[in-house]
């Protein structure tokens, strides 16, 4: 498992207890949201693919800690943190951060960031009006169908619908 623009890793280290890097990690978060969602894999060193042999995690309630420090540094994210097995049997820990397709998250001391490649980087002032922008965009690509029958389709509907587009001041 490579780092790109879905995933990264940090080394179990970078949860240190008190020293935590908090700030840090809610700006991947913030990264991710206003990309395309991702995972951020806690415990597993960002040249390996997978976790040290034996590592656990014995602190079992990280996960929540990890949530509740996001909720508190982000605006308009979603995660979802879970305790994961490697197939070496390691553990570590999943933070799943969701696509926020309708807003433009932030940190709250109000900071924009987005994934590129397998960066983040800060959203410029010039490039806020673009995001916002894709944020309300319609995206078709994602929209499924309900793969209607022929056999099944009300023709008068589909008349109506094909004179009315053709007939439409907004369309050319």
């Amino acid at each position: 498992m490579e780092e790109n623009k879905n995933i990264d890793k940090k080394s179990i280290k970078f949860l240190k207890g008190k020293t935590t890097d908090w700030d840090e990690l809610a700006k991947d978060c913030v990264c991710f949201a206003n990309a395309q969602g991702g995972f951020i894999n806690i415990g597993i060193d960002d040249k390996e693919s997978l976790p040290p042999e034996k590592q656990t995690i014995s602190d079992r309630n990280l996960p929540d800690v990890i949530q509740k420090n996001i909720a508190q540094r982000t605006v308009n994210v979603g995660i979802a943190v879970t305790l994961e097995a490697a197939a070496n049997k390691a553990e570590f820990i999943q933070v799943q951060v969701f696509r926020n397709a309708q807003t433009i998250a932030s940190t709250t001391d109000g900071k924009y960031y987005i994934r590129v490649h397998d960066e983040c980087k800060p959203v410029p002032p010039d490039e806020m009006a673009r995001l916002a922008a894709d944020k309300n965009a319609f995206v078709w690509e994602e929209q499924t169908t309900k793969k209607v029958p022929v056999a099944q389709f009300d023709e008068g509907k589909r008349r109506t619908f094909l004179n009315d587009i053709s007939n439409s001041q907004r369309v050319s």
